[in-house]
């Protein structure tokens, strides 16, 4: 017969099982003494606030500002603000960041203690840049010319000024007129990265004006300034060097300046042939050939499109390169390169389009150069 379990057994069991499963609750729960609204409340007040705006007062509407600004109910500190760059502004409360293309921006701030915010904005207002809205660089404003069609110039705090060529195709190799002619070629750097440039803007700027001298901490930079005499006397080395260097000197970053090329020279008569009747580029009827060079911007019947002095007053250094033959050859000059020279001067009555290559080294009172401006 089978003895029956007792019900004070079964109390005690049953209790012994509650009291381990409160046990166990208890211990996998340790630490978690309030509820989940005070627990949530509690950290939302320690996550530091992210505040986003935009700044659109860019001329051009090329670029956008955006300004990040983190702070902390309580007072505290902000360790740092990360930017959609990765860079992270340490000790920052508020950093303005430019952008200049359309998308979206995150930022992330950390607070002291440790916790952090991340906020997103977008931006959809950025103008890109294109051949009949070409990006004004910073330091520079309009002075003239309505559009790019009338010849759009701009000028900087030191009064140099350039004027806007757009290329519309984005493609300025269609224009060089001696790309098939072994004589001549263009392996300068400066000319490959003016042709990449203007593949993604549309257009260059040129020096308004021939190259002039303008003093600066003891010594030259070259400039585009109205009114001035042309700097002149000068080797193609020399040139090259004031046309690249004057970029650093002005402070135009994010922007090159260089010599004049093939490609931008011939651009520019194709514009110029297109506005004038009696073909600019193969006439002698508009430059300064009257044996004195004059200041820059003196010749009006040499003035198109707001640019001056393309055809005469002087001739100007460019960075295409001349394969003489040996017949040509200098040879005093032994290995020297020869550079092209465009254009005529106060005493060479040529054409605009004419090419004349000489000796890198050589110089002479009658010969200069021009600058040109890009964008990196």
């Amino acid at each position: 017969m089978k003895k029956k379990i007792s019900p004070i057994l079964i109390i005690i069991v049953l209790l012994v099982l509650v009291a381990l499963v409160l046990f166990i609750y208890s211990m996998t729960h340790e630490g978690n003494t309030g509820g989940e609204d005070d627990q949530s409340t509690v950290i939302e007040s320690q996550i530091p606030k992210l505040e986003l705006s935009l700044n659109t007062n860019d001329k051009n509407q090329s670029k956008v500002t955006i300004t990040a600004i983190a702070s902390m109910d309580d007072g505290s500190a902000i360790e740092s603000i990360t930017l959609p760059s990765g860079e992270v502004m340490t000790g920052a409360e508020k950093v303005n960041y430019d952008v200049t293309a359309n998308g979206d921006y995150t930022f992330k701030a950390k607070a002291a203690n440790g916790q952090e915010r991340e906020m997103s904005i977008t931006v959809t207002n950025v103008l890109a840049s294109s051949a009949s809205n070409p990006y004004i660089p910073e330091g520079f404003e309009k002075v003239e010319g309505t559009t790019v069609e009338d010849g759009l110039v701009i000028k900087d705090d030191y009064d140099n000024e350039f004027v806007w060529i757009p290329i519309e195709s984005g493609k300025i190799s269609e224009y060089r007129k001696t790309i098939l002619d072994a004589k001549y070629a263009e392996r300068d750097t400066t000319s490959s990265a003016l042709v990449n440039s203007v593949a993604k803007y549309y257009g260059f700027y040129i020096g308004r004006f021939e190259a002039s001298q303008l003093e600066m901490d003891g010594g030259y930079v070259a400039s585009s300034r109205e009114g001035q005499m042309p700097w002149t006397n000068v080797s193609f080395a020399e040139a090259n060097e004031a046309a690249i260097s004057a970029s650093e000197k002005f402070g135009y970053e994010g922007y090159e300046t260089a010599l004049m090329n093939s490609y931008t020279w011939d651009t520019v008569l194709s514009r110029f042939d297109a506005l004038t009747n009696n073909g600019y580029s193969s006439s002698t009827n508009y430059g300064n050939y009257s044996g004195s060079i004059y200041p820059t911007g003196t010749t009006d019947s040499d003035k198109i499109l707001n640019i001056c002095d393309i055809a005469g007053n002087v001739s100007e250094w460019t960075t295409e390169n001349y394969i003489p033959s040996e017949s040509e050859k200098n040879k005093e000059d032994g290995n020297v390169s020869y550079k092209v020279i465009r254009g005529g001067s106060a005493n060479l009555s040529r054409t605009p389009i004419s090419h004349r290559g000489y000796p890198e080294t050589q110089s002479e009172n009658y010969w200069g150069f021009r600058l040109i401006m890009f964008k990196k």
